[in-house]
């Protein structure tokens, strides 16, 4: 049973993208520090008949490992609101003294953690501190994320690049496979190297595919 001290509560604010699971993590490791409930948030600015497999995926990692930290997990809509707005509404809500976001240029988070995002977000939030988490890149965030990577390739069918276990056709594309931890998908990171240079791509996929014969 968790008691609280000093009044304080921690809300982790998480955005579609790899780098959720460790913000949690942090925040949930400050909750069991401060003896402070703990609040996850994701912000969705996307429309009610909209569908994303890969980011539903997401959500429901992100649900379960802040249930088993002992938290709660909470999806606010934007309707038309800023996505700062809804945060600072949320937090009021919820009593919130410390906010945790992160900071990565290798997701979508980047369009909320650069420009006047933070600025907003700090002259509505009052008394309420802000934690800026500077997440890692790709290859060092792999090892926490990530199960260990093996060989593997991209094969192309009916216009699509699909993962497979063997290669298949001209189109065939060699790389390491990465696959997230915690998932019964094969959704993961693919890193090819290009010109001397590591590239990664994003791959969502529910079973394995082997090249016709």
């Amino acid at each position: 049973m968790m008691t609280e001290m000093n009044n304080e509560s921690i809300m982790v604010c998480v955005h579609y993208g790899p780098h959720g699971q460790r913000l949690i993590q942090r925040g949930s490791e400050l909750s069991r520090l401060l003896g402070a409930p703990l609040y996850v948030l994701t912000v969705d600015a996307t429309t009610d008949h909209e569908y994303n497999q890969n980011k539903e995926q997401y959500l429901s990692g992100w649900e379960k490992q802040t249930k088993d930290a002992g938290g709660s997990f909470l999806i606010r809509k934007c309707n038309g609101k800023k996505t700062a707005e809804v945060i600072v509404e949320t937090a009021q809500e919820k009593k919130v003294t410390q906010i945790i976001i992160g900071q990565s240029s290798q997701t979508l988070w980047q369009e909320i953690t650069r420009g006047n995002f933070v600025n907003d977000l700090i002259e509505q939030l009052g008394p309420i501190d802000l934690h800026i988490v500077a997440v890692q890149r790709y290859p060092e965030l792999l090892e926490h994320s990530h199960e260990k990577g093996f060989s593997a390739y991209l094969v192309k069918r009916d216009g699509n690049y699909v993962l497979s276990e063997e290669p298949g056709g001209e189109d065939t594309i060699k790389g390491i496979f990465f696959r997230e931890l915690d998932t019964d998908f094969n959704s993961g990171l693919f890193k090819i190297v290009r010109n001397g240079e590591a590239q990664y791509l994003r791959i969502l996929q529910s079973e394995w595919v082997k090249p016709h014969s």
